[in-house]
């Protein structure tokens, strides 16, 4: 008896997808993981970094009305109240000259204070969220801090960018060539005089200071540069006027979504040459709604994590031992108080000169070690064992070398110096969770959504 049998769909890879797996450029994928919804950013086909969503509106960016619980003098620091049981941490370091609102700023900050706070880190296991009253505002081009007065740029524009940028603003009476280069006070004097009137504002500027960053170095003319800058300054204006008429506890400016915040991090380095591809329709809108170009994966029979390879490229980010190409490998683990990284020979072998193959194999393990620092997202105090070499030079050689590695981080790292048992001491800020954490935090993705495209 002869059966009908219906011909399996091909998986092969088309020729389309081959071409946007191996181009070169970078790649943010926004795929699911173990049920979990991830952004992996991918270059050289190498997992460079890799955040989870935790599904749930995190407040880091939003500016609120507080009002001062209590003073702690003792760890110089302040409680502050941002919403109905909800305490945030204020370092005092981080308050500087606040806009208070219930009164006129005497040098103090006492209980019962209502100031403009902005969330800079969230609440995280058993630590309260931490604010700053030195609240900002940002777009691709600028950035107008309140409480300081000084006027920077971004480390990655040469001098003569910062001197034709410092030039259009000059010009334009934005910068006091005779202040430093500070902002004008004067805001009448400081923006198109329609501007001003629409806005009513005081007749002077708060202390504001600027940033312009390495986007303003690409901008097409200098009117796109102004546009930006006024759109801005609106943007700061208002929110200072609003303040002054709200109650106490309001949100004056809400926190980005995690998905937009996740997009504008992981592509902040190379965004034009970083293409953006998801397999969730969910996301692809929320990106184009954001003004980002995204491409949504829709094939069927070949998920958008078996085309790159995710699932091994994850389960190496999750294991304590990582192997080097050379045959040695590295053994990262952490603890409450810090990170320790051993390298080992593992399979290497010696050979007739061990110390140019130790030297060779550390300056491998050095390249691995920056890669793993931040696509782990380690932060705080981290000790890396390198093997013992003979030669002071060439433990100065690889110093260096892992000093100019870690210098792409965009997140500060800093390589404090090497111990007299060999020990070489790093610490990177901490700005977000360890991967490992995010992961254990994160929720399970919409069932329906995750498995539409095979994901795993």
């Amino acid at each position: 008896m002869s059966r009908n049998i219906m011909p399996k769909a091909s998986v092969t890879i088309t020729e389309e997808e081959r071409s946007f797996r191996n181009v070169q450029s970078g790649k943010l994928l926004f795929t699911c993981w173990k049920s979990r919804s991830c952004a992996l950013l991918i270059r050289n086909r190498r997992l460079i970094e890799a955040a989870f969503s935790s599904g749930e509106a995190g407040k880091v960016g939003a500016v609120y009305i507080g009002k001062v619980k209590n003073v702690a003098h003792n760890i110089d620091a302040c409680f502050v109240e941002i919403a109905r049981g909800e305490t945030c941490f204020l370092a005092m370091k981080n308050a500087g000259q606040p806009l208070l609102l219930n009164r006129s700023y005497d040098g103090r900050i006492l209980e019962g204070d209502e100031l403009l706070v902005q969330v800079i880190k969230d609440a995280q296991k058993a630590k309260r969220a931490s604010v700053t009253a030195q609240f900002s505002l940002d777009n691709p081009y600028f950035v107008l801090s309140f409480g300081t007065v000084k006027t920077g740029f971004s480390t990655k524009l040469d001098g003569k960018q910062k001197n034709a940028i410092k030039q259009i603003l000059r010009n334009a009476g934005i910068l006091d060539a005779d202040a430093r280069d500070c902002l004008r006070r004067d805001i009448a004097g400081l923006m198109p005089s329609d501007e001003e009137d629409r806005l009513k504002m005081q007749d002077s500027l708060p202390p504001t200071g600027l940033i312009v960053r390495t986007k303003a170095g690409e901008a097409e003319s200098a009117e796109v540069l102004l546009e930006a800058f006024y759109e801005l300054l609106g943007q700061y204006l208002k929110l200072i006027r609003n303040a002054r008429f709200r109650s106490c506890f309001t949100c004056l400016k809400k926190a980005e979504s995690e998905i937009v915040s996740l997009a504008d991090r992981l592509t902040a380095e190379n965004k034009t040459e970083t293409e953006i591809v998801t397999d969730r329709k969910s996301v692809y809108e929320q990106l184009t709604a954001a003004g980002f170009s995204v491409r949504l994966y829709e094939d069927t029979f070949l998920s958008l994590s078996s085309l790159y390879g995710i699932d091994s490229k994850m389960k190496t980010a999750f294991e304590s031992r990582v192997w080097l190409k050379s045959g040695a490998y590295l053994v990262i683990e952490s603890t409450e108080a810090l990170t320790v990284v051993d390298v080992n020979s593992g399979k290497c072998e010696a050979g007739k000169d061990p110390q140019e193959v130790w030297h060779r194999i550390n300056m491998e393990a050095a390249e691995e070690v920056a890669c793993q620092l931040r696509l782990r997202n380690l932060s705080g105090i981290i000790i890396v064992d390198f093997i013992n070499m003979r030669s002071p030079y060439k433990e100065q050689e690889l110093m260096q070398y892992l000093k100019e590695l870690t210098a792409k981080d965009r997140i500060p790292t800093q390589i404090v110096d090497m111990t007299r048992l060999g020990l070489i001491e790093i610490t990177r800020k901490k700005i977000n969770k360890p991967l490992k954490e995010q992961f254990q935090n994160c929720s399970a993705a919409d069932g329906e959504e995750s498995c539409k495209y095979g994901v795993h």
